[in-house]
């Protein structure tokens, strides 16, 4: 009796109603017939192009055929969906479920477009270089972005920054709850068996069939995936925005992080990281969330059912959303992580099309290739991040920031230099002993007197140091004709505002102004310059009489004045921030 128990307890084991979901058995012809296909049987051997990270929809592997011989297939048993039995195509080996994941938000922060752009390819498990000779240029020393150069995260970052300075922040989520891989040789699909062997042999006539098929089946097949799902943001920042508003990249980064994971699992970090935050929106000057105030954003949900652009975000209201949409990813996964290999590499080694495949992709990731020049030259900093290359770095001080930002709002530094006058006209009997009075603020400087002269040209540079630009202090020029010192005529004055503005690099305003005059009627031409890097791409500025000048930044109407008088003094300033 001892010993029927255990050859009973032996086949109870072994039977199929115990098997793991990653053991799989042969099924009868009549349990293949009625079997549903495991979630997501077809997401792998899919064409993909690592250009664009992008899956061609075309496939490159037989991914509809179960049958193994005489109607037979194997089956696997779904833990996920109350132990149904499922099958696989023929060609999908070690499918398994996995285990239940915890699902917490990681970032990542990036400097520059470069780094995002190098980044790009992080869902890609395995190394997709593999078999393909990509040469690069050995005077580049930056480096050479391939993949992922134009993918939709590439190019939204990209076009950012064409408009501004920006860091980027990625945000993601993730869920893995099923993995396979595609056999060693597996069958291919009869479309694309059927394409690959209509190709002639390889030459610049025939280049043209191969990149065809490159466009629909794209550079590499998707021979491993774990499936699930996954939510991603990407939110660019100003870079100088957030420094003006007193936050370092890293607390916007952490803060938004905070935020996406109001609705899933916190971490201990990120419990600490709350109070830190809510003291830091204080400093936005509104009742905003982080997320709300840094909203230029690009969201990819990937797998399930959900409705949103921005979920991550904007889904704590209703938490129940998220809970919708894991467990929709059970029946309706897609692609998260997976694994690839260049087109060329499935076929057999000895077919006549495999050589010439291999060339034209290797042409097409090259020709698309985004040289790593960097999108920014750095107009303020002039050395590199030992983190980011092409990200720009200034020597911090009162003024500036280490991030080339301003540290406040209208910070400046004040210099006047190349001061002159023309046709002076201060005594009735000889020539003008002419000197010029500076004074901005509390702050009061003074030229040296150059005698007999009613064409002056001072050598003086003046140097104001740290200013604050404001409505109440102008800079104010006095000129005067000095007989001796305690015998000085007024010839004139004038005073204009320094207009604050978010300025990049240096903005050249020529303006003429009427003196207020005692003796004479005088006008002046006056130029000042601004550096606050708050934008840093040029812009060209347009007045009436055409092109005055290419700054960095949003472009001001330059004001201007006629000025047909004979007696002019001229000055030029300079306030740097």
């Amino acid at each position: 009796m001892a010993r029927l128990w255990q050859l009973m307890l032996l086949y109870w084991a072994w039977s199929p109603l115990c098997l793991p979901s990653s053991v799989s058995y042969i099924g009868t012809p009549q349990e293949c017939e009625n079997a549903h296909f495991v979630p997501g049987y077809n997401l792998g051997g899919e064409g993909f192009d690592i250009v664009t990270m992008q899956r061609k929809g075309a496939y490159v592997i037989d991914t509809e055929t179960w049958k193994l011989g005489n109607g037979t297939c194997r089956l696997y048993r779904n833990s996920y969906m109350n132990q149904e039995k499922q099958k696989v195509p023929a060609a999908v080996v070690d499918w398994r479920t996995l285990p239940k994941c915890s699902l917490t938000v990681s970032s990542i922060a990036y400097d520059s477009v470069e780094t995002l752009v190098n980044d790009s390819t992080s869902s890609v498990s395995n190394d997709w270089k593999i078999g393909l000779n990509i040469p690069v240029d050995p005077s580049t020393t930056i480096g050479v972005g391939l993949g992922g150069s134009h993918s939709r995260e590439s190019t939204f970052a990209m076009q950012k920054s064409k408009q501004d300075r920006y860091n980027f922040l990625r945000h993601s989520v993730y869920c893995s709850f099923y993995g396979y891989r595609l056999a060693t040789n597996p069958p291919l699909s009869h479309d694309f068996q059927s394409v690959i062997n209509s190709l002639p042999p390889y030459s610049l006539k025939t280049e043209p069939l191969y990149h065809s098929l490159i466009d629909t089946y794209g550079t590499h097949c998707i021979i491993q995936v774990s499936l699930g799902g996954e939510i991603k943001a990407i939110t660019s920042v100003k870079t100088c925005q957030a420094t003006m508003n007193g936050l370092s990249e890293t607390e916007v980064r952490d803060c938004l992080l905070v935020e996406a994971s109001a609705s899933f699992a916190r971490t201990a970090s990120i419990e600490s990281m709350i109070k830190h935050c809510q003291e830091k929106k204080k400093k936005l000057g509104s009742s905003q969330s982080f997320s709300s105030t840094f909203n230029e954003r690009s969201t990819e949900v990937t797998g399930g059912n959900i409705d949103g652009a921005d979920i991550l975000f904007q889904g704590q209201s209703n938490p129940s959303v998220y809970n919708d949409w894991l467990t929709s990813l059970k029946n309706t996964p897609d692609v998260v992580r997976y694994n690839l290999k260049p087109l060329h590499t499935i076929l057999p080694g000895d077919h006549p099309a495999r050589t010439g495949l291999k060339k034209e992709v290797e042409k097409y990731i090259v020709k698309n290739a985004m040289l790593k020049k960097c999108s920014e030259s750095c107009q303020v900093g002039h050395r590199s991040s030992k983190r980011d290359p092409c990200a720009c770095v200034c020597n911090s001080d009162q003024n500036i920031k280490s991030n080339c930002c301003p540290a406040g709002k209208g910070l400046a530094t004040l210099k006047v230099f190349r001061l002159y006058a023309q046709d002076l006209y201060g005594d009735t009997f000889g020539k003008t002993d002419g000197s010029v009075e500076v004074k901005y603020g509390d702050q009061v400087k003074r030229t040296a007197i150059i005698s007999n002269s009613d064409n002056p040209k001072w050598q003086e540079t003046f140097e104001f140091g740290s200013i604050t630009i404001n409505m109440q202090n102008k800079l104010r020029f006095s000129i005067y004709d000095e007989d001796t010192y305690w015998n000085s005529d007024l010839l004139g004055e004038c005073s204009f505002d320094l207009r604050k503005g978010t300025v990049t690099d240096s903005l050249h305003v020529k303006s003429w102004y009427l003196l207020l005059l005692l003796h004479s009627r005088v006008c002046t031409e006056s130029w000042w310059i601004t550096m606050s890097r708050v934008h840093s791409l040029p812009h060209e500025c347009l007045s009436g009489q055409g092109l005055l000048h290419q700054k960095w930044g949003p472009c001001w109407r330059v004001r201007g004045e006629s000025c047909s008088l004979s007696q002019s003094v001229r000055w030029r300033s300079a306030a740097v921030g």
